[in-house]
């Protein structure tokens, strides 16, 4: 499944709005999932993170290009 994530970080600016495509090995479920991408986030250089939200993504239906 992959989500769309939204989430804020400070910056010599100020507070900053954020957002990526996201695709974990195992869907989110709860608050240790929230976690570990809070520390991918950080991982790339990003301070005080805060993930706002998460929403699934639905996968395109296949066209009939795809399955011909």
């Amino acid at each position: 499944m992959r989500y769309y994530v939204t989430f804020t970080h400070t910056t010599a600016n100020g507070d900053t709005l954020e957002f990526f495509e996201y695709q974990p090995a195992s869907p989110i479920a709860g608050y240790d999932d929230i976690d570990k991408l809070t520390t991918m986030i950080r991982g790339w250089g990003r301070t005080n993170v805060t993930v706002i939200a998460f929403s699934p993504l639905a996968d395109p239906a296949p066209t009939s290009q795809a399955t011909s």
